[in-house]
């Protein structure tokens, strides 16, 4: 009879396998719930370049100044979408269409994305909401212009206005809460476009208060073209010179003086310092349109009158700029010339009325500098001299000069919607990105 060593059956090793296979699937089906626990499925989306075939399969999860939340805020809400903290899986790119207010997803490949996204509180929604609503600010006409009637020096308030995008906010009188620090200069905010790009005149290498008079708060002095005598030079660029017509009189083929100095002002200052990205291409108005009482033809020698001669005169100040090929932006959108080099230029006489300024001395608004400075408004070509508004030493808006005369200049950009992140607008506390 053969021996064989008795061999317990392995009942109690199976069952131990068992419960840890059960245990590894419990702990990866937990895990894969908590991975998708916050995110919320989502079918209502727009797709841009997308090739899935099941667009349901997405999901997002919405952190709120960084604290999770099952729904995203609404329209109404001084949220916007933090783009550089939103992010999605699968190479997706999340970003927010704010007229509709929905997500929209981009480079969209795959099925079960997920997309977290941040909203933080928007500083261009809180100053909108400061909007002034006694009957402090001037009214606006049916026409779009504004009835300026004085000027404001006590009292600093935001106002409202249409532009070529939609409803612009303009700050108006002694304020005090539009600093900006940007690229190591201070700015003051004069507007937010209707396009939520943040337009701001430069105030200097540090913080100065109203009423504060100082040659800092201009880059240079400088004429603002190079000749005077055609009715080309009241252009931010230049046309033909000696033409028989006004469209190749104002044909922007030469830069002026002035643009020269800013475009490199913003080439060592802007784009040098890798800060191109914040600034939007917002036009900037050099209104080239006749004056009412214009009997000129805009060309040569002839005598003309443009609509800046009788800004604040005859005329209220308007934010639109009627004629595009005087809309000076970078790229040709429609909207633009597409003439500009560099998204800089300089105030127009309307803005400046807008500020607080008028037909006489106002050395408490925000704007004065105790220094006289260029605007980029045309008034005449009197026969000999083409003539361009300024701002007086004395906050005064009804300057006009021949372009040989030498002020100051003042850059003017637009910073893009929604990039200033911190700050109070305060000189203590400025806006900043």
């Amino acid at each position: 009879m053969k021996l064989e060593k008795f061999k317990e059956k392995n009942n109690k090793k199976i069952g131990i396998l068992i419960f840890t296979i059960c245990c590894i699937l419990l702990i990866a089906g937990v895990y894969l719930y908590s991975s998708f626990a916050i995110y919320e499925q989502n079918q209502n989306f727009n797709v841009i370049n997308g090739t899935v075939e099941d667009p349901g399969d997405l999901y997002f999860a919405f952190y709120v100044d960084d604290v999770i939340s099952k729904t995203m805020p609404s329209k109404e809400s001084i949220y916007v979408l933090d783009t550089e903290k939103s992010s999605c899986t699968n190479g997706a790119i999340p970003s927010l269409d704010e007229d509709t207010w929905s997500i929209v997803v981009e480079n969209l490949t795959t099925t079960h994305t997920k997309c977290t996204l941040y909203f933080t509180q928007s500083i261009t929604k809180q100053i909108i909401a400061q909007l002034d609503t006694t009957g402090a600010c001037p009214s606006v006409n049916e026409d779009g212009t504004v009835q300026v009637t004085s000027a404001e020096s006590e009292n600093g308030y935001l106002c409202s206005a249409p532009d070529d995008y939609g409803t612009s906010y303009y700050y108006r009188g002694n304020v005090t809460n539009n600093y900006v620090s940007f690229a190591g200069y201070y700015w003051r905010i004069l507007r937010i476009n209707g396009d939520g790009s943040i337009r701001m005149i430069y105030d200097g290498t540090s913080a100065h208060v109203n009423g504060e008079e100082s040659t800092d708060r201009q880059i240079s002095e400088n004429t603002y073209n190079f000749s005077y005598s055609d009715n080309a030079y009241i252009g931010y660029m230049v046309g033909t010179t000696g033409a028989s017509t006004y469209e190749e009189t104002h044909s922007n083929l030469r830069d002026s003086t002035s643009k020269n100095v800013l475009d490199n002002w913003y080439r060592s200052n802007i784009t040098n310092q890798s800060l191109s990205s914040y600034i939007a291409d917002t036009l900037f108005c050099n209104d080239r349109s006749f004056a009412i009482s214009n009997t000129g033809t805009g060309y040569g020698t002839s005598v003309t009158r443009y609509r800046g001669y009788e800004t604040g005169y005859d005329r209220h100040p308007s934010l639109y700029c009627t004629q595009q090929n005087d809309r000076f932006t970078v790229s040709s959108n429609g909207i633009g010339n597409g003439a500009l080099t560099y998204p800089i230029g300089l105030i127009t006489i309307d803005e400046a009325y807008l500020a607080g300024g008028y037909n006489l001395t106002n050395q408490q608004y925000y704007l004065y500098t105790g220094n006289a400075f260029w605007t980029m408004t045309p008034f005449s070509f009197d026969g000999s001299y083409a003539n361009i508004r300024y701002v007086y030493s004395n906050g005064g808006t009804d300057g006009t000069s021949g372009i040989s005369n030498s002020y100051g200049l003042r850059p003017v950009i637009n910073l893009k919607a929604n990039s200033l992140r911190s700050g109070d607008g305060t000189m203590e506390n400025p806006f900043s990105i």
